[in-house]
């Protein structure tokens, strides 16, 4: 908790002034960040999607998220996507049409409920898994530097702990949540990653994600320096006319 807390001030994320829409799916993660948020004293409301991809497992998810709201007494947003059709109409995978849908409402509860940020659970290990998704789709520096922790009103606190601590913290202070089955399935690249390469990767080197997290930080840094001489470049050759 005092971790997240010293990120929170040292990145300048949010104060407690500010009103945040918090993403919960219910698993762990989400979970474990309103129980941060809600003991350190943070303002916010819960978003909870249910994109009706999984049937009772999904309808059971947003039962589950009610009752966390209830006990917490925190304000909750539900909102139902038809998310298949999304998917269809805009020639999507699944998992980016639920990416789509999500952010997009999220962006309107800001407005509506006259928030700051929104506050998403990722943490260290989907940093190191959107990595090598990027590395192994190919994307240049910009895809390599991953998940950024504050992107316009998008704040993510939970970036400097591993999944591993995040499911401890949980365990030491008694906090059920709910687990996903497509988290499981080899069908989505980042499962691939996540359960065959980087315990491949881990034998050959057990600090490989520390390795993966330091090498993350330096090319934050190059890219930086390429942007600044880049637009060094720009002012030296070029000139705005009519």
């Amino acid at each position: 908790r005092n971790k997240i807390q010293n990120y929170i001030i040292e990145e300048s994320l949010f104060s407690k002034q500010d009103k945040l829409i918090l993403g919960i799916s219910g698993g762990a993660d989400s979970v474990c960040l309103m129980h941060i948020l809600f003991m350190l004293g943070y303002n916010f409301e819960l978003a909870h999607c249910n994109f009706n991809l999984r049937g009772d497992e999904s309808d059971a998810e947003e039962i589950f998220v009610k009752e966390l709201a209830e006990i917490y007494q925190l304000k909750l947003h539900i909102k139902h996507f038809d998310t298949k059709s999304y998917s269809d109409e805009n020639k999507l995978s699944i998992q980016m049409a639920a990416r789509n849908l999500r952010y997009s409402w999220f962006s309107n509860l800001l407005s509506s409920e006259n928030a700051k940020y929104i506050a998403i659970a990722h943490n260290a290990n989907d940093n190191i898994e959107t990595f090598f998704i990027n590395l192994v789709r190919g994307s240049g520096l910009k895809g390599l530097l991953a998940i950024k922790v504050k992107t316009d009103s998008i704040v993510r606190p939970l970036m400097v702990v591993s999944r591993t601590e995040i499911e401890r913290y949980l365990k030491k202070n008694d906090i059920s949540f709910r687990k996903d089955s497509s988290n499981t399935s080899l069908r989505y690249l980042r499962n691939k990653i996540r359960h065959k390469l980087i315990p491949l990767l881990t034998e050959m080197n057990p600090s490989i994600k520390k390795t993966i997290l330091a090498e993350i930080k330096i090319l934050e840094g190059v890219a930086e320096v390429y942007a600044k001489q880049m637009k060094h470049v720009k002012q030296k050759i070029i000139q705005d006319k009519k």
